[in-house]
């Protein structure tokens, strides 16, 4: 063979194998560059899962917050409202007490006045008993006189009646 020919095959495959060199190198760069693209897509995706994660755990910390908040809250409204009652029902005990202590009073100055109001009815029963047996005996003497008078009145009446003629039955006008 030529010499000539050897030469051009042989830079031929020269620049043949520097172009498969380069094929190579980018094909390795583009493999290269799309593993360190997956990766850092991997990572986004870690930090993002991450993220959400650290989200949800926040969230559900505020939420109890929250509800141990809320429920501070109603068992001091509670206590409130139970004081409240307690309060007023403290109040209207009292005032129930002191109704009773007034109703009571009253009461007992009723009974102290009817017993002194008794007392003195009695007593004034007592003197109109006595003023009448005494007059008893003068009213014993009086009314049997009287009786007499009224005795003799009533006979002398009934025989002026008895003397006047008696009205025929179909005279009733005169």
């Amino acid at each position: 063979m030529n010499t000539k020919w050897m030469l051009v095959a042989a830079s031929s495959a020269v620049l043949f194998s520097q172009a498969a060199v380069a094929d190579l190198n980018a094909g390795a760069n583009a493999a290269v560059n799309a593993q360190a693209d997956a990766n850092a897509a991997e990572q986004t995706v870690r930090d993002q899962r991450d993220s959400a994660r650290d989200n949800a755990r926040q969230t559900e910390q505020d939420m109890r917050e929250q509800r141990d908040q809320l429920k501070k809250d109603t068992k001091a409204h509670q206590e409130s409202m139970k004081d409240d009652a307690k309060a007023k029902r403290d109040a209207l005990k009292d005032d129930v007490d002191t109704m009773e202590d007034d109703a009571r009073a009253k009461h007992d100055a009723n009974m102290k006045r009817m017993e002194e109001n008794s007392e003195a009815t009695r007593q004034r029963h007592q003197e109109a008993m006595e003023r009448a047996q005494g007059a008893g005996a003068n009213a014993n003497t009086q009314m049997n006189a009287g009786a007499a008078d009224v005795d003799a009145n009533v006979q002398a009446e009934g025989e002026v009646e008895g003397k006047k003629k008696e009205k025929s039955w179909y005279n009733f006008w005169d």
